[in-house]
């Protein structure tokens, strides 16, 4: 032991340069030069060699088949192979349906019609819900609302049913009505402690005015004024089969599902309301406008850039979408390249087209550390204006243009994991009139755009027009802004509610 001990120091000490010689030794020494001619060739040559990208795989969404009722109720019925099965009931009204002083008022209906209805309470409903292992859940959007479930598709007639009688059967409760507004407004409050939020809040009203700018969830004081008719009156309006339709997804045919579907929705009825002029929205902004949201001691400024961009419906939407990946949406994106990879004054920024039947916008969001508020928005304004005008040395390149189609194009591909992710995506084809195969013509749309389409984008953009608003400690921030010529408004408590 002793003699293996001294050895095995020696060696140590040797390899460590003190003294001696080590001998190491090859498991595979190199072939000499004389005798390479005869060596047998590498059969795993390929080895070293870095892998060739493999071809980009094709990506094939879905088309539903439509099937229309007699009362006018559309069907939309997706074949998927799965053992679940998802429903959903849409309607094409929401946020923006909803009149000027009762935001929320779409959300709340659709969520009161998950509550109750006139042959369960609430209690009873929740359990029939739960005995075919799923909740109903509802939602509402800008230009929709919905409700619906997933199940087994052994449970899909009874899932039917279900939603069949919470759509045309709600109870609305006035006392339940009481207990769930205040959930609601207990998450309204507490959502406005994040300063990301608050910033969004006040951006949108100033952006877009008191109706397209109010929140889908609503207004604190606006809700609180809601009253049991208001959604009684919406649902009696808004909820009629001719504005109606039924998604459902799954291993399911279309032709099967006729008869079940004929007698749970056929006799419904109601007239669909008179169409009316939407609101009007605010002018754009002339110039820059700058408003603070004051939090004093905060150590972080929430900031929310935008400015008016064309509603959905708009001729090249999916040009402006690839750009808006370039410019914010990638992690690699210009934006969050700038503010974090190469300033580190954030740990992510992100801009982003927003589309609805009425209106759009570009927004851009960030949180920064407090003492670089200006500087950060002085970045977001040059990069906006370095994606707007090529001639400021930045034009967009080759590659930036592959990576945007393909993260827009492996977005969509991602939906197609679950079948209420499916349902998801297929809703907006109703509601936004898009057409069935929309997103068979997807992948063509996002291939075919071309400069020529960038640049129609590109020249829309406007930072010496933005709408900003910062939420921060607004002392702090101050002297940095008035040093820049820029005059910070404080905001009325009235844009955070």
């Amino acid at each position: 032991m002793r003699l293996a001990t001294i050895t095995l120091l020696s060696v140590a000490v040797a390899a460590l340069g003190c003294g001696g010689n080590v001998k190491t030794y090859r498991a595979n020494p190199p072939a000499s030069p004389s005798s390479s001619a005869s060596a047998a060739p590498d059969p795993e040559a390929w080895r070293s060699e870095r892998p060739k990208p493999g071809l980009p795989g094709e990506l094939h969404f879905p088309v539903p088949e439509v099937l229309k009722l007699s009362n006018g109720l559309s069907v939309y019925v997706v074949k998927q192979p799965a053992a679940v099965v998802s429903v959903d009931l849409v309607v094409r009204h929401g946020a923006s349906s909803v009149a000027e002083g009762k935001s929320g008022l779409a959300a709340l209906t659709a969520r009161m019609l998950v509550e109750s209805s006139r042959r369960h309470k609430s209690r009873e409903l929740a359990e029939a819900a739960e005995s075919l292992g799923s909740p109903l859940a509802s939602n509402a959007s800008r230009d929709d609302s919905s409700v619906g479930l997933s199940v087994l598709t052994g449970d899909l007639d009874r899932a039917l049913a279900l939603l069949a009688e919470v759509v045309r059967e709600p109870a609305f409760d006035a006392k339940e009505f009481e207990r769930v507004r205040g959930e609601w407004l207990d998450q309204l409050v507490g959502e406005r402690q994040a300063p990301e939020r608050l910033a969004s809040l006040a951006g949108l009203r100033l952006l877009n005015g008191a109706v397209h700018g109010a929140p889908v969830s609503g207004g604190v004081s606006e809700v609180k004024r809601l009253k049991v008719n208001d959604l009684k009156d919406f649902h009696a309006r808004r909820y009629v089969p001719s504005e109606s339709a039924l998604v459902v997804v799954g291993a399911v045919n279309a032709e099967s599902l006729r008869p079940t579907i004929e007698k749970l929705f056929g006799s419904w009825r109601g007239a669909a309301p008179k169409r009316t002029a939407a609101a009007p929205l605010p002018p754009p902004n002339p110039g820059l406008r700058l408003v603070v949201v004051d939090r004093p001691g905060a150590v972080q400024t929430a900031l929310f850039a935008a400015q008016r961009f064309p509603a959905r419906s708009a001729q090249g939407f999916e040009s402006r979408d690839v750009l808006s990946e370039i410019v914010g949406g990638l992690f690699t994106s210009r934006i969050n390249m700038n503010l974090r990879e190469k300033h580190a004054y954030t740990y992510g920024a992100s801009a982003r087209q927003v589309g609805t039947r009425e209106w759009g916008a570009f927004v851009v969001a960030t949180s920064v550390r407090t003492d670089v508020t200006a500087e950060a928005l002085v970045e977001i304004q040059r990069e906006l204006g370095r994606a707007r005008d090529p001639g400021l040395g930045a034009p967009l390149l080759p590659d930036e243009v592959a990576r945007g189609k393909a993260a827009l194009l492996h977005a969509l591909g991602a939906k197609m994991e679950h079948t209420s992710l499916v349902a998801d995506a297929v809703i907006p084809l109703f509601s936004l009139n898009l057409g069935s195969d929309y997103y068979t013509r997807y992948p063509s749309l996002i291939a075919a755009v071309a400069s020529p389409d960038l640049e129609a984008g590109q020249r829309l953009l406007a930072p010496e027009d933005l709408l900003v608003v910062v939420v921060g400690d607004h002392a702090a921030i101050r002297p940095s802004f008035e040093k820049l010529g820029w005059n910070l408004e404080v905001a009325p408590d009235s844009l955070t509610d």
